[in-house]
């Protein structure tokens, strides 16, 4: 059996933002990080030609973690490491839609995998005819520099305008009209319901039986929380939002830690968890994270409950609202009983 005192689980930059803060911090600990495979996030093969191989800093491990016991965990070859922090950064995976045929050659779930985005570059350089699904922030940057490639490009999205979670209507419109201008169609309120072709794609059919043609599709539908880990720890996760932390990181274990887009975030002011981390953000909470493993106390009991949380702050909300409601009838106030 090995022992260390902090060991890392995840492939994803927070994973090794959170190894090197805490390594800068705890000189004397000996640290691990378990990888799932070999392949290198970005921020390493940047890092790397500068720093050295990563091998010199850390142990990693290449396999995946089946089953834990106390401060134990269990490996697929079957190794038994322990530890006196683990801090699980599994990440997050694409959304697959509900489509007919998705398996198909030529269709790609867009996600942040390094030799995926590598292989969506070649394919795409390559291809002519081309349809992004899915118009956030990444379908619509996709889109434009395919486009400005001299690509044909087709941006298909499900709400009635582009980009909703991130723009109003007025800048969702300015969007389309610059997609247009460079020569893409957009196709708004409408899915994608059957992948058309024999063994690669040759078109899509819509909710609206059009059939758009193209040989190569993007989907770009959004990414959910890696959760299959805190199952086999045994630690409390919500299955679409991640895995359940206080304001220190902590999962429901004292000694087991989530951070990154594996840990579901609370927003304050919607009394609720959000699936929304920016990419900088998620970063510093790695940063953070790994400088103050052995500084927190845990008091039991005081960790965040995520239920009795939001109902206690939305009746404290409600009291509020109904002091202004009474104070002041004049409809300058929004009636929000439904909140």
């Amino acid at each position: 059996m090995e022992k260390y005192h902090i060991v890392i689980a995840g492939n994803g930059e927070p994973a090794l933002v959170c190894a090197l803060s805490a390594r800068n911090t705890y000189s004397d600990k000996s640290i691990a990080i378990i990888k799932p495979d070999r392949r290198n996030t970005i921020i390493e093969e940047i890092l790397t030609p500068v720093t050295g191989a990563f091998n010199n800093t850390f142990n990693i491990i290449y396999d995946d973690i089946i089953a834990r016991e106390q401060n134990k965990i269990i490996l697929t070859n079957g190794r038994i490491i322990e530890f006196e922090k683990l801090v699980l950064a599994s990440g997050s995976r694409a959304i697959e839609p509900p489509i007919e045929g998705i398996k198909k050659d030529g269709v790609i779930l867009i996600n942040k995998d390094v030799e995926l985005i590598r292989k969506t570059k070649k394919e795409a350089v390559c291809a002519e005819n081309i349809v992004v699904y899915g118009g956030g922030y990444i379908g619509v940057e996709l889109c434009d520099e395919l486009l400005r490639l001299g690509k044909r490009v087709t941006i298909i999205e499900k709400s009635t305008r582009l980009m909703p979670s991130s723009f109003d209507a007025e800048i969702s419109f300015e969007i389309k009209k610059v997609i247009e201008n460079l020569g893409g169609r957009v196709i708004l309120d409408s899915k994608i319901r059957q992948v058309i072709g024999l063994d690669a794609v040759t078109g899509v059919k819509l909710s609206s039986d059009e059939v758009v043609d193209c040989d190569f599709l993007m989907i770009c539908a959004g990414s959910r929380p890696n959760v299959d880990i805190a199952e086999k720890l045994g630690i409390i996760y919500d299955k679409d939002r991640g895995i359940l932390i206080d304001e220190y990181f902590r999962t429901s274990d004292k000694n087991i830690y989530a951070v990154g887009d594996c840990a579901a975030k609370h927003d304050f002011f919607a009394s609720d968890l959000s699936n929304v981390l920016t990419y900088s953000s998620k970063l510093e909470e790695a940063k953070l994270l790994g400088a103050n493993l052995y500084s927190i106390i845990f008091n039991r009991g005081k960790m965040i409950s995520y239920l009795s949380e939001k109902t206690d702050i939305k009746s404290k909300i409600l009291t509020e609202l109904k002091k202004l409601e009474i104070t002041d009838d004049s409809e300058t106030y929004l009636h929000l009983s439904k909140l």
